[in-house]
């Protein structure tokens, strides 16, 4: 019968050789990169580095195999001892990668345009955070909760909450002019009908949906819009990624 130190020895074991590759990203960006002390750069986005420690963050993949060790063990051997598990990981921190490239073109357009979000602004998201749950009486329970239960501080919540901000100025900088003419509202209500009818069966009249409606075909242009103004932002921009290193 296995001790249990000799298995909680080989599921530390399988944890490691999963995420080493974080573990060397990490280690090389805080300066243990050889003689250069320089961090991994993964990629460049009009010569803003993105980095392995950066990558890593979000990737997460330590918590996640922490997790999944103690929940999904066949799942975790999976991803740590197959190579399809390592492809899969490898498809992961790209996909991830994508992301981060996005997100510094959303940063370079911002910075572009001007976009900030006021301290005023902030509060009053946090304000609402606090109103619309019972549980938080006030900022400091709020600030009690996110240290106790998401290792956040106050600032880390601000400072997320500036970031959504800022890009949800820039989405509507981008897809404000975006509108649904009274054609498209009925060509989609006679079209679609039979998603819209009450309790016995019978077609809501379009008086009664056409805010749905509108609402709904408004979201997926916006979409559409900001998808594509992703992709001729990509298309423009000098993107490099060393795929080699993540």
């Amino acid at each position: 019968m296995v001790s249990f130190s000799k298995r909680k020895l080989l599921v530390l074991s399988l944890i490691f050789l999963l995420v080493t590759p974080s573990f060397a990203l990490l280690a090389q960006d805080g300066g243990e990169t050889g003689n250069s002390n320089q961090p991994r750069v993964v990629a460049t986005v009009n010569g803003v580095e993105i980095t392995g420690q950066e990558l890593s963050q979000r990737t997460q993949i330590y918590p996640i195999i922490m997790t999944l060790s103690r929940q999904y063990r066949s799942f975790a051997q999976f991803l740590m001892t197959s190579e399809a598990g390592s492809e899969f990981l490898t498809e992961y921190r790209e996909y991830v990668l994508d992301l981060l490239i996005e997100q510094e073109l959303q940063n370079q357009k911002m910075d572009e345009l001007g976009i900030t979000a006021s301290e005023e602004e902030v509060q009053g998201e946090i304000d609402k955070i606090i109103e619309n749950n019972d549980q938080f009486k006030d900022q400091q329970s709020l600030e009690d909760y996110l240290k106790n239960n998401q290792n956040m501080s106050m600032e880390d919540l601000k400072n997320t909450i500036r970031e959504s901000l800022k890009r949800g100025k820039l989405r509507e900088e981008v897809t404000g002019d975006i509108s649904v003419s009274e054609e498209e509202i009925t060509s989609f209500y006679e079209t679609n009908k039979s998603s819209y009818t009450d309790q016995e069966g019978n077609v809501k009249p379009l008086e009664e949906v056409r805010d749905q409606i509108k609402e709904n075909l408004l979201g997926q242009k916006k979409n559409e819009v900001w998808a594509s103004w992703l992709e001729e932002a990509k298309e423009e921009a000098e993107i490099e990624k060393n795929l080699e290193n993540i």
